[in-house]
């Protein structure tokens, strides 16, 4: 048995996943898609009722802390909110694999290390403020869509709808 392999620079290994999130993203919305608007849309008590809620709540994540923040634009976000058609999720799935992309093809040390002033309301009410850098948004984005897609899977799993996992076995860092 041969030792461990190199070290992964944390550039690399946020590339990697963002790359991974956008591919696998791919495929929930494919899953989601092949639903009736019924079943996509059907409260199951869940994080957000619907699973094409809890969806839309992953790519408007994306949106807000990967575009939104960097631009300075929190307050002027523009929402991915639902009820949305097929071809509006497939748009706004393509949208944000195309959003992760372009920072994961931006990061260098500095650019990790940027950090932002974040302001928002704790559960709707209660203004908050605090500052993160863009290296701290990356993870707490990959940690955000792993805890809702495990949700959408058990979700799936429930109407017998095979959930689209994708092993991290499947990205180019894998050894």
């Amino acid at each position: 048995m041969s030792g461990p392999g190199p070290v992964v620079d944390e550039i690399d290994l946020a590339r990697a996943w963002l790359e991974w999130l956008a591919q696998t993203r791919a495929r929930y919305a494919e899953t989601l898609l092949k639903l009736s608007e019924s079943d996509r849309r059907k409260d199951r008590g869940a994080s957000f009722p619907s699973l094409e809620d809890i969806f839309l709540h992953i790519l408007d994540n994306n949106v807000w802390w990967l575009e939104s923040v960097p631009q300075g634009r929190q307050e002027k976000h523009q929402a991915v909110e639902g009820p949305l058609s097929k071809q509006e999720i497939q748009r706004a799935t393509e949208r944000v694999g195309g959003i992760g992309r372009r920072v994961a093809s931006s990061l260098t040390p500095a650019r990790i290390r940027e950090t932002y002033v974040i302001r928002g309301k704790e559960a709707g009410t209660k203004p908050f403020e605090m500052r993160a850098s863009l290296r701290t948004i990356i993870w707490h984005l990959v940690e955000e869509e792993l805890q809702h897609r495990g949700e959408m899977n058990a979700l799936f799993w429930q109407m017998d709808v095979d959930a689209p996992t994708r092993a991290w076995f499947s990205s180019p860092l894998a050894e």
